[in-house]
């Protein structure tokens, strides 16, 4: 039986994993997808008998390997530090730079909303990371956005904040968080995050403390 279309197949699937490794922003995704990748390409070589690209391909699958081993073994360090301690300024410059991304994630918003609302610098591994903004009414705190830059948006920022940060949101009064879904990737974030959907509320969603 003539194999020929399943090298074929082996090696425009491989080509088409690492195209679209090079299109993610998150770098553990990259690194995941490119992995996988480079062992179908590898696979590819070997079966075309063409032990250098059979090499390169399985040497890249390793040092992939090695770095996402490196990521998930060492836990990343997480702070929050209110805007107003940074000062009025670091936070304008933070929303300047990522005004355009800010915009996709909460339309419509501006600086002087967060001025307005308890607006706080995500920090990993000190570098500033994310924006992470909310209004409290009560027991009650409507959330104003959760940002990430493209690099880090996993779900580790996510479990930081409503998770081990629980007790000082509940020490604050807070209750419940309440958030709208305004971006495709919204849902499924609040979800893993142990949000619910809020009945009566388009595209609303709560999370009890």
């Amino acid at each position: 039986m003539n194999f020929d279309w399943m090298k074929e197949a082996i090696g425009y699937a491989a080509s088409l994993i690492i195209l679209v490794s090079l299109l993610m922003t998150n770098v553990f995704r990259l690194r995941l997808i490119n992995g996988i990748g480079s062992v179908l390409f590898g696979a590819y070589g070997w079966l075309i008998g063409s032990w250098p690209v059979c090499a390169i391909n399985l040497v890249i699958a390793g040092i992939d390997g090695w770095y996402l081993l490196q990521s998930m073994r060492y836990s990343a360090y997480f702070d929050l530090a209110p805007a107003t301690s940074l000062g009025a300024e670091y936070l304008r410059r933070f929303f300047l730079f990522h005004e355009r991304e800010l915009m996709e994630f909460a339309p419509g918003l501006t600086l002087e909303d967060l001025q307005e609302a308890h607006t706080c610098i995500l920090f990993r591994n000190m570098l500033p990371v994310g924006l992470f903004s909310y209004r409290q009414a009560g027991a009650d705190a409507d959330i104003v956005i959760d940002f990430l830059i493209p690099e880090y948006r996993d779900f580790k920022a996510g479990r930081y904040l409503y998770r081990t940060k629980r007790m000082f949101f509940k020490e604050q009064g807070i209750k419940r968080f309440h958030a709208v879904a305004r971006h495709p990737s919204h849902p499924r974030y609040f979800s893993k995050n142990g949000f619910v959907r809020e009945e009566g509320k388009a595209g609303g969603f709560v999370n009890a403390l």
